[in-house]
């Protein structure tokens, strides 16, 4: 699955990358949509009429195929190198991990187990940026193995902000507060704080849709 916004090119290049038989979606986030020319025919296109966020994506893609042992996640701005797909398909198939990265969460693999164990991810991190520190905190307390294998994977990283800088340095420092609140730390990858929610005693897994209030707070326009 590959979420997408903005930069049309490098999607394309993420898309013409692929080199493995997979079942592949697109999560068209972008405003003004694309020239789907740029797809395999055999694609999938969810066309969003805004921008749901990166944590409601991935959220969205597992819950309408909650069957899947494993789902292979990738941002937009990712080139995959020869056989790296493959790789970590192998991996995430086998168990090896049950999160598991290319160098870092440029692309991702993820099991259905993961998602028992440690819950969707976290959608108050709207639309983008510390849900995956979020979900590292919550696996690690959750005792789900988690961690990255070596890729020639490039990501060109954050081109979003090409566009959303503005946004972006509105809706981060609010994700990063929000986050120090939940895990009761000074920083985002600061050791220590609380081991479940806000110190409330609740499930690891358990995560909560945000109002509407936030959503319109965070947005990008």
């Amino acid at each position: 699955m590959v979420p997408v916004l903005g930069e049309p090119d490098l999607f394309r290049q993420c898309i013409e990358s692929i080199d493995m038989d997979c079942r592949l979606i697109v999560i068209d986030n972008s405003p003004d949509g694309f020239t789907w020319d740029i797809v395999p025919d055999d694609c999938h296109i969810i066309d969003m009429p805004g921008n749901i966020g990166f944590p409601a994506s991935v959220n969205l893609i597992i819950k309408t195929l909650p069957h899947e042992p494993y789902w292979l996640i990738a941002n937009a701005d990712t080139t995959f190198a020869p056989g790296d797909l493959a790789k970590l398909a192998s991996v995430t198939a086998a168990g090896e991990y049950e999160w598991v990265g290319i160098n870092d969460w440029r692309v991702f693999g993820v099991t259905s187990d993961f998602i028992e164990r440690v819950g969707f991810m976290d959608e108050w991190f709207h639309p983008c940026y510390c849900e995956d520190a979020d979900w590292e905190r919550r696996a690690t307390l959750a005792g789900v193995r988690w961690g990255f294998i070596e890729g020639e994977t490039t990501h060109v990283g954050s081109v979003s902000l090409r566009e959303h800088q503005f946004d972006n340095a509105r809706s981060y420092p609010r994700n990063v507060r929000y986050f120090c609140d939940k895990w009761q730390v000074p920083s985002v990858r600061t050791p220590g704080g609380c081991t479940t929610p806000f110190a409330q005693g609740g499930a690891i897994s358990e995560t909560t849709t945000p109002p509407l209030s936030r959503l319109r707070e965070q947005s990008w326009s």
